[in-house]
């Protein structure tokens, strides 16, 4: 059973800013319209930050419109978090890795945002790791490893590509409250982007 108005100014009310702030600029999109409308009006009240409105504005940015095109240009343009080159447009790729150990087998897919030198270095090392030390663990060694190997091999693909992948879409998408929150200040947008590659 929902909360009902009541319920919901309550709980709004008695959040800390921090998880207000969390819940208004990552998952705005997903409350009911007057869950929605209490949220914004909390913060109005508590005299936050202008920036956390326009995020969660953003949320409902269709991704086919130009104003969404403004947040893949912002991202594309920034500094490579790995190598710091503003050469060439960032894009992003999932790359995975696979290591065995005869009853052990990890399989990691990591989300990476860089620059296409940077991203095709990550993704030889991926499937480099994967092709010497992935199929030694039976029976998911040989299983994940053709996984990775064949994702591995898709994303380089798009690597070089002009054009966003539709991973950096995603991601863009997922955390357009957060990005238009920190759009004005280039050290968190920065940031945000070294903290994609580091999980």
């Amino acid at each position: 059973m929902q909360p009902n108005i009541e319920q919901l100014k309550a709980t709004y009310k008695n959040l800390p800013s921090d998880k207000l702030i969390n819940l208004a600029i990552s998952e705005a999109a997903s409350l009911r319209p007057e869950a929605f409308e209490i949220l914004k009006t909390e913060i109005k009240s508590r005299g936050l930050d202008n920036d956390i409105t326009n995020g969660i504005d953003a949320q409902f940015i269709d991704t086919t419109s130009l104003a969404f095109d403004d947040y893949v240009l912002l991202i594309r343009s920034q500094p490579c978090p790995v190598c710091n080159s503003a050469k060439q447009p960032l894009n992003a790729v999932v790359i995975g890795t696979v290591k065995s150990f005869i009853l052990l087998t990890r399989y990691k897919r990591k989300l990476m945002i860089a620059c296409p030198t940077c991203l095709q270095q990550a993704n030889q090392k991926g499937t480099s790791t994967t092709a010497l030390l992935g199929w030694w663990g039976l029976p998911w060694g040989i299983i994940r490893s053709a996984q990775a190997l064949t994702g591995n091999m898709k994303a380089n693909k798009k690597i070089r590509a002009n054009e966003p992948s539709d991973t950096l879409i995603a991601f863009i998408k997922t955390n357009i409250g957060v990005i238009e929150g920190v759009r004005t200040n280039q050290q968190s947008l920065q940031l945000m982007l070294d903290s994609v590659n580091k999980r």
